[in-house]
């Protein structure tokens, strides 16, 4: 099943960001482009539900979607290890011991430090560990990834790709600064802009 929309419009005060729009998005992996106030995490909110103020009719996938945005999932006074508890405890995730394995690297073993002393790198992790603990049908980026140190976007970047190949989810991103060979070399690019959605060099 693809992410369908269907006459969409979406207007903000003057500015058209969806015109009327028809657009099919299979499965796979995707680059949201435009430039700044064009529309792209509007879009990402209406796609994932938490926007709901348009016309038309978009046609998703009924299971979970997954969004993520710049700001960080935590509670003070816990630790990393204790958020991640009690964020999979939230959607009722029991990961497995190859993908407690595959987190903790991903931290780089650091589980145990207090959110409170945590970087702005290792916070944003928190929400983008779901990514390695359940399959998701849609997953949706908005410069969750912009903080994130080379090692981390690379193993990230890696789960995305082997995600997007297998047909398993459709995902689309948003990144200005963010550049990781493997995710521009496998991923589609879609840009927003003057109420349309387009593909690259159309």
């Amino acid at each position: 099943m693809s992410l369908k929309f269907a006459n969409c419009t979406k207007k903000f005060k003057d500015h058209f960001i969806l015109d009327k729009v028809d657009f099919e998005i299979s499965k796979g992996l995707f680059h949201l482009k435009g430039r700044n106030g064009a529309g792209k995490s509007t879009l990402l909110r209406i796609i994932s539900g938490l926007d709901n103020q348009y016309s038309g009719n978009i046609i998703k996938y009924e299971d979970p979607t997954l969004y993520l945005n710049h700001d960080p999932i935590g509670i003070h006074p816990f630790t990393i290890r204790e958020n991640l508890e009690i964020l999979w405890n939230t959607f009722k995730i029991i990961p497995s011991t190859k993908q407690l394995s595959r987190v903790k690297d991903f931290f780089n073993g650091n589980l145990d430090v207090s959110y409170s002393r945590a970087s702005t790198g290792m916070k944003a992790k928190i929400g983008l560990s779901l990514i390695f603990v359940k399959d998701w049908e849609t997953i949706l980026i908005d410069e969750t990834m912009s903080t994130l140190d080379t090692e981390s976007i690379d193993m990230l970047s890696e789960r995305l790709v082997d995600l997007a190949k297998k047909e398993m989810a459709t995902i689309i991103y948003v990144s200005h600064s963010m550049v990781n060979k493997r995710l521009n070399e496998n991923s589609s690019i879609i840009y927003v802009g003057e109420g349309e959605l387009m593909w690259e060099n159309v």
